[in-house]
């Protein structure tokens, strides 16, 4: 995954006054910068299509942040088998 996922996705959880709201669900900027991160992460590992989905659909503070994660355990295990 590329500097620029990583800058995005640590933006998007650094600044999340501009990004959630109240609820920890994020705005329409923050749903702009996940679709963002999303495309370009399905390029790579489409195998997170689903949960990329769930996200999408519900983009809650824990659902994106499981998401980050789910995202850096796949990029782990494929260096790991290069």
């Amino acid at each position: 995954m590329s500097a620029e996922v990583d800058n995005l996705v640590r933006r998007l959880l650094t600044r999340r006054e501009e990004f959630f709201d109240k609820s920890n669900v994020l705005n329409s900027d923050g749903r702009r910068l996940l679709s963002k991160i999303i495309r370009m992460v399905l390029s790579e590992y489409p195998e997170l299509r689903k949960l990329a989905s769930k996200t999408r659909k519900n983009p809650t503070l824990e659902n994106v942040t499981k998401l980050v994660e789910e995202i850096t355990r796949v990029r782990e295990l494929k260096k790991s088998h290069t």
